[in-house]
């Protein structure tokens, strides 16, 4: 218990400086980039370009003209109080505001497909754990193998062509808003409907991963002599497999949880690119392709404290498991 303190205490020490490194980072980076939200300004007035006086004060009115230092703390200190300042183009809106309505489709759409993910990605990978060898696992693992090599706007591209022609043409692929006169429940249901294929595109390329995770450790494993002892035994195999070898075969997947916390609020841009959908992924896209620096600031560190908070939870969790395995 004292070692699993201080290991949480060493990341907690490490937090604040790892986050001001993001910061500084996607703060240089954004700056370095050539264009700006000034040549996109310039670019919303269509044939009459803005004159370099009428640039000079959108510059001005934005703090674009002070020293970079400057800008830099100017927003740090903003944003730990919360306020990320506002979109450039063509949102003119405050930049948490964005955030929060795309935060609420990407992460019920990603939540979903995270629990669909680990529900039935970590049975198929003990279930070829013990048939490894088998004609039918050698298949399974080649289709997994195949999934996991396809990007996901291809898988996504298939199931449109699959699923959305023919007799299930009406199936919706391309997210559209739900109408403001529907009740409550159809409202869900439209938006059900909406995110099923894209949610079931995630599902399909990650639990790929997970299963050949749980795979490998699984038939690991299960080759070592204390499995052999508890067979011998006379335990039943479905408490060998999934309460004894289990535990310590799923310490590979639990790796996959310090991916899983960003993953959750980054959205996928290919998939939501691809389905229309609102979500944080698109926005991220849409604010670096535009240079709005407030936007892409305020989602990098979204992402950066998301990421370090999901190594925190992999460590704990690795380090609670390796304790019951010793106390058991």
């Amino acid at each position: 218990m004292r070692s699993l303190l201080r290991q949480l205490l060493r990341r907690l020490l490490l937090f604040v400086p790892t986050l001001l490194g993001i910061t500084v980072a996607t703060f240089v980076i954004s700056r370095a980039a050539p264009g700006g939200p000034l040549g996109e300004l310039s670019a919303e007035q269509g044939s009459g370009m803005l004159t370099r006086e009428q640039l000079a004060e959108a510059a001005h009115a934005r703090g674009f003209d002070r020293p970079l230092v400057e800008q830099y703390f100017d927003w740090l200190g903003s944003a730990v109080r919360g306020d990320f300042g506002n979109s450039d183009q063509p949102h003119h809106r405050p930049v948490r505001e964005l955030i929060g309505e795309a935060a609420r489709v990407t992460i019920g759409m990603q939540a979903v497909a995270a629990a669909l993910i680990y529900l039935l990605g970590v049975p198929i990978g003990v279930w070829c754990a013990v048939r490894v060898g088998t004609r039918l696992e050698r298949w399974v693992s080649g289709l997994l193998f195949a999934l996991y090599a396809m990007p996901s706007v291809v898988v996504g591209s298939f199931l449109i062509a699959l699923l959305c022609t023919g007799t299930l043409a009406n199936l919706p692929f391309l997210w559209s808003s739900p109408p403001a006169e529907l009740t409550a429940v159809s409202r869900a249901a439209h938006v059900f409907a909406n995110l099923a294929m894209p949610t079931a595109c995630l599902v399909l390329v990650g639990l790929t991963g997970v299963a050949r995770y749980t795979r490998a450790g699984m038939v690991e494993t299960l080759r070592q002599p204390w499995i052999r002892a508890l067979r011998a035994r006379g335990l039943p195999e479905s408490r060998v497999l999934y309460v004894h070898a289990l535990r310590t075969g799923i310490l590979p997947v639990v790796t996959l949880v310090s991916s899983l916390f960003p993953w959750l609020v980054s959205g996928s841009v290919a998939i939501e690119t691809l389905f229309s959908i609102p979500g944080l992924g698109r926005l991220a896209f849409e604010a670096v392709d535009r240079r709005d620096y407030a936007t892409v600031q305020a989602l990098a560190l979204l992402i950066g404290v998301m990421t370090m908070v999901g190594f925190l939870v992999s460590d704990l969790l690795h380090a609670a498991l390796r304790r019951r395995e010793r106390v058991a």
